[in-house]
């Protein structure tokens, strides 16, 4: 079985992880099931909940913008990660949560950011 180079990070629309793979658990020094029913703001710094939380009413609003952001991992260290959100809607149009994709980044910023990664395609 290939493994995944991005981690994958399913979220709700309470913002509580649903899924996450092998490879997004690595990222956050966890385990998938560990993950299942956590609020995915346990993986942020205190100091970044309200620049999470506007990402998070961003990708309700629609936008698919890719970011730069610190996670904090499970042993309380930091990790900066690309992120690419796409928020998932029902057929309906309802906002039903965020699929994330995570790849470890190898700039680090000293405050997250929601303007477009400088990532190579």
């Amino acid at each position: 079985m290939e493994k995944h180079q991005e981690g994958v990070w399913i979220i709700d629309v309470d913002g509580r992880t649903v899924f996450a793979n092998e490879r997004m658990a690595e990222i956050l020094g966890t385990s998938p099931l560990e993950m299942i029913g956590q609020p995915s703001f346990t993986y942020v710094f205190p100091e970044d909940v309200d620049a999470a939380q506007r990402l998070f009413d961003s990708k309700k609003r629609g936008d698919t913008k890719a970011f730069h952001f610190k996670l904090r991992r499970k042993d309380g260290s930091a990790v900066w990660a690309d992120v690419q959100g796409t928020p998932l809607r029902n057929a309906a149009g309802v906002f039903n949560g965020i699929v994330g994709t995570f790849s470890i980044s190898t700039e680090q910023n000293t405050k997250p950011t929601i303007s477009p990664t400088a990532r190579s395609s």
